[in-house]
């Protein structure tokens, strides 16, 4: 009786592998699925790539760019049909392929075609490398979902590893199916490119609840049922081995940092192990530890309820920092608040044992989190103020840390996200960080808020995160207007630039030594202002602007002499005309009545003179002196200069409605300082908006600016920061000459945390 009873025991541990009939038609359902699911999600999206593409094209001030969106969306709208028929194809055939077992051939031939094709069409090459960058983003989003499908396939598949490659659901096969849907466009690669990118702002999405659905679905199968979210199996990592196999003694591989994938906690946590297991032989001496840790991991404690008492204990330290920061400081006591800000106190909390009889795994965490926290107070791209707010969510964060362990593996954690959240918010500032700005005002909050509430639901990230990123949207929202109306105000400073250079050479290319002094004047002063100011208005082809420069060959021809009774009839016709021409033209600049009526005057002596020198009884018309050359336009008063032998910074500071522009421009520069080849010319090119540039203003001043707009007609820079009122147009062979110079440099963003997660890897592969 109780040998039958044992038998009817089912271990719901055990890791049962499913015979092939099960197999296939669990992959079979898992397919559907997803085909159903990835389908109709490209069905639904039209709508919207329709419209973003139409406001893209609306916001683009490139003439080129706005044709391009407006050709991906009449494409996609006519297309689409056969996009969803193409995807459903390409990615059950594929799926198909890999449950098969004939991925391996495939991807063979695909790679040899793919060598043959990048060395003759570069455009290949583009399109593989966006696809490979589109599926490696796709992976990161839905990492946790996809690491758990991979382990219940790859058991389906009966394999003890899958790669990404072999998934058949994977991120890099989805991409394959779009990527050949789109193929059914029948265009170039770039409207292909543009039309990727707007299907993966919707297909992220969509295929994290395709993961997360058949992950549910591989549950209520009984396919590896005890699988977490938090569980991760390192990248290019062993597998585990199957129940199926025996367990051998075999030596595990050293661990490499690269093999972490992100996931910290695993890579530490076998990093410490393996030395214990590859050489029991050799044991540690008592009391030895790994460099750069504070403990070895024994064997696991039982479960109970230490790690509670422990984050209790943490909990009354956060209110004690609390309670010291509105008390001030207290006599006999140290001032926790301030020494949480300026010192990593989690060092402290491991030596003065109040982690003692915490689990392995605690013990681990708790190390980990503190060489974090070394990295971050050691990292010089932080501000000290920075750090100090930071410092304050030591124990909050390691508080996490312990309740979930997630926030090692994923980089969308909102306790990680609110890290670099603060991070980003204060690439602003550089190294002075203004502690009355508003927005280091709203971080602070949020971290009292965080200190003095936070106990173990960690929801309370979410909403500061959520907080953050507000408090960071209305500020990008107004420093936008901002930088919107300094380019309108240096949108129309270009045009007239370009309408006054444009009118100057219409007027220019008519004035031949024959042209009368008084007619010369009447253009100079007077007649390239209208053809500037319809410039501006119509452009160079409408029929105003053409209009006004016949105007001006009607004017040179009714002052030069007229030999024959026919050009002096002709003359008697044309002025009526040319008089109105001539009216309707001042009238668009406001010139005087009087200073009309003047060259009225000068006009009916000149048009006498004509007509008297082609009967022969009058003096030819006087060609005037040859023209002085120009003197050098005057710099405005508070025009500076740079003297510098590869030339000189012309600065000019402009104000219009409220508005502070400095324009900046390079004159003089030999011709091999602008030259595009000039590797610091390569950096202003490769530049892009959104990114920052450092600016020295004086020895000790740095300004950091966020380039906001580019010109598409001169490639001039607009710069602006959210803390100043003052934006900063510079030509970019300005801005390359400052490079070179050093009075600028290109500010590169990496979050806080991923820099310490980066030198904590790095420290331990090292040591």
């Amino acid at each position: 009786m109780a040998a039958s009873a044992l038998n009817n025991v089912v271990n719901l541990n055990e890791r049962r592998q499913p015979s092939a009939a099960e197999s296939s038609r669990m992959l079979n359902d898992c397919r559907e699925l997803a085909m159903k699911r990835l389908t109709g999600s490209l069905r639904e999206m039209l709508g919207d790539i329709e419209e973003e593409l139409f406001r893209m094209a609306e916001s683009s001030y490139d003439r080129e760019m706005q044709n391009l969106y407006l050709e991906v969306r009449g494409k996609a709208k006519e297309k689409w049909p056969k996009v969803e028929a193409a995807f459903s194809r390409h990615f059950v055939d594929a799926f198909n392929h890999k449950m098969r077992g004939e991925m391996d051939t495939a991807m063979k031939t695909l790679a040899a075609t793919t060598l043959e094709l990048r060395l003759v069409e570069e455009d290949d090459l583009a399109e593989s490398i966006a696809l490979q960058e589109l599926a490696t983003r796709l992976r990161e989003q839905n990492e946790d979902e996809l690491s758990l499908l991979g382990e219940r396939v790859a058991l389906l598949l009966g394999r003890n590893e899958l790669k990404d490659e072999e998934n058949p659901i994977s991120p890099h096969a989805v991409c394959d199916a779009l990527k050949r849907a789109c193929d059914e466009i029948e265009s170039s690669v770039k409207i292909k490119l543009v039309l990727l990118k707007q299907i993966e702002q919707h297909v992220s999405h969509a295929l994290h609840g395709v993961y997360a659905e058949i992950n549910s679905e591989m549950v209520r199968w009984n396919v590896l049922p005890e699988l977490r979210s938090a569980y991760k199996r390192p990248v290019n990592s062993p597998a585990a081995p199957r129940p199926a196999a025996r367990k051998e003694d075999v030596p595990p591989q050293p661990p490499q940092p690269e093999a972490a994938g992100g996931d910290l906690l695993a890579f530490l946590h076998q990093m410490m192990q393996t030395p214990l297991r590859s050489q029991p032989q050799q044991p540690l001496p008592q009391g030895a530890v790994p460099q750069g840790l504070t403990s070895v991991p024994g064997p696991a404690p039982a479960q109970d309820n230490r790690q509670a008492r422990f984050i209790d204990s943490l909990t009354e330290m956060q209110r004690l920092s609390t309670l010291m920061e509105e008390k001030g400081h207290v006599e006999g006591l140290p001032d926790l608040g301030q020494a949480m800000g300026t010192m990593n106190v989690l060092h402290q909390i491991r030596a003065n044992g109040t982690s003692q009889g915490v689990g392995q795994l605690d013990a681990i965490t708790i190390d980990i989190v503190a060489m974090l926290f070394d990295f971050i107070f050691d990292d010089a791209k932080i501000p000290d103020a920075i750090k100090a707010l930071v410092g304050r969510l030591q124990i909050p964060v390691l508080k996490v840390a312990m309740l979930d362990k997630s926030f090692f593996s994923s980089k969308a954690h909102p306790a990680r996200r609110l890290l670099d959240g603060i991070s980003h918010a204060a690439l602003a500032w550089g190294d002075e960080v203004d502690q009355a700005d508003p927005l280091f005002q709203e971080i602070a909050f949020i971290v009292d808020r965080i200190q003095s509430d936070f106990e173990r639901d960690v929801a309370i990230f979410s909403d500061a995160l959520n907080l953050l990123n507000a408090v960071q949207a209305e500020r990008d929202a107004l420093a936008e207007d901002m930088a919107e109306r300094s380019a309108e105000i240096m949108r129309r400073r270009e045009a007239e630039e370009i309408a006054w250079i444009v009118a100057g050479e219409a007027v220019t290319r008519r004035l031949s030594s024959s042209v009368p002094q008084e007619v010369r004047r009447f253009l100079l002063d007077h007649w390239q202002h209208v053809l500037k100011e319809l410039h501006i208005r119509h452009g160079e082809e409408h029929h105003a602007y053409l209009s006004a420069t016949a105007m001006m060959d009607d004017l040179i021809w009714s002052v030069s002499p007229k030999t024959g009774s026919d050009e002096r009839k002709q003359l008697v016709n044309t002025l009526p005309g040319l008089l109105r021409a001539m009216h309707h033209g001042l009238d668009v600049v406001n010139v005087p009545q009087e200073a009309r009526a003047r060259f009225l005057d000068e006009l009916v002596a000149l048009h006498s003179a004509a007509v008297k020198a082609g009967l022969g009884g009058g003096e030819a018309v006087a060609a005037p002196p040859a023209p002085e050359p120009a003197e050098a336009t005057a710099a405005a008063p508070d025009a500076q200069y740079s003297v510098n032998p590869e030339g000189e910074l012309f600065i000019t500071r402009i104000t219009e409605n409220d508005v502070q522009i400095e324009e900046v421009a390079l004159v003089g520069a030999a011709p091999s300082a602008t030259m595009a080849g000039d590797i610091y010319m390569q950096q202003v090119t490769a530049l892009g908006r959104g990114d920052w540039v450092e600016f020295r203003q004086d020895e000790e001043q740095m300004l950091r600016a966020r380039l906001s707009w580019v010109s598409p007609q001169r490639g001039l820079f607009l710069f602006t920061n959210p803390r100043s009122p003052r934006a900063t147009s510079i030509s970019q062979e300005a801005l390359a000459y400052q490079f070179r110079t050093g009075i600028a440099r290109i500010v590169t963003e990496m979050p806080m945390f991923e820099r310490a997660v980066n030198g904590v890897l790095e420290s331990l592969s090292v040591n």
